[in-house]
């Protein structure tokens, strides 16, 4: 395997690894606060299943839905990885903590660091990965292709 393969090969691993965390923890019950339906698609494409709030598929603000629908006392935020997703990252994240809920950001910040500027959006996490797998000649995950 070509040096850059053996890189592709363990981004892909990264990559799994976050999303078997994120569903090792939706799945005990810890909601996902993802942006929209596309998100929550497109993670369960990945295997991730458990709680998903949409926090931009509602006419209430955001916050207002924060104040409604977050009522376990742990949440993990999922939002996309462009300057937007981070913001409301961030903006999500102060106002669960000022309210005294914990916040899982840490995987979210690990599939940013992982996917760049190549993964804008949750979205497309799921054709990135299985591009990653083709270059890095890594079989594609649930399908059983090569």
């Amino acid at each position: 395997m070509s040096v850059k393969n053996s890189r592709l090969a363990y981004i892909v691993e990264e990559i799994e690894d976050v999303l078997m965390k994120l569903n090792d923890q939706a799945n005990r019950g810890v909601p996902v606060i993802v942006e929209g339906r596309k998100d929550v698609k497109a993670l369960q494409r990945l295997d991730v299943s458990g709680g998903f709030l949409e926090i931009k598929s509602s006419k209430r603000s955001i916050f207002n839905r924060l104040e409604h629908d977050v009522v376990s006392e742990e949440v993990i935020i999922f939002t996309d990885f462009d300057r937007q997703g981070s913001e409301l990252a961030r903006d999500i994240q102060g106002h669960l903590e000022r309210r005294g809920k914990k916040v899982n950001i840490l995987l979210w910040r690990r599939m940013r660091n992982l996917v760049g500027k190549d993964v804008k959006d949750v979205e497309g996490l799921p054709s990135y990965l299985e591009t990653l797998k083709k270059l890095s000649n890594k079989p594609i995950l649930g399908t059983g292709l090569w």
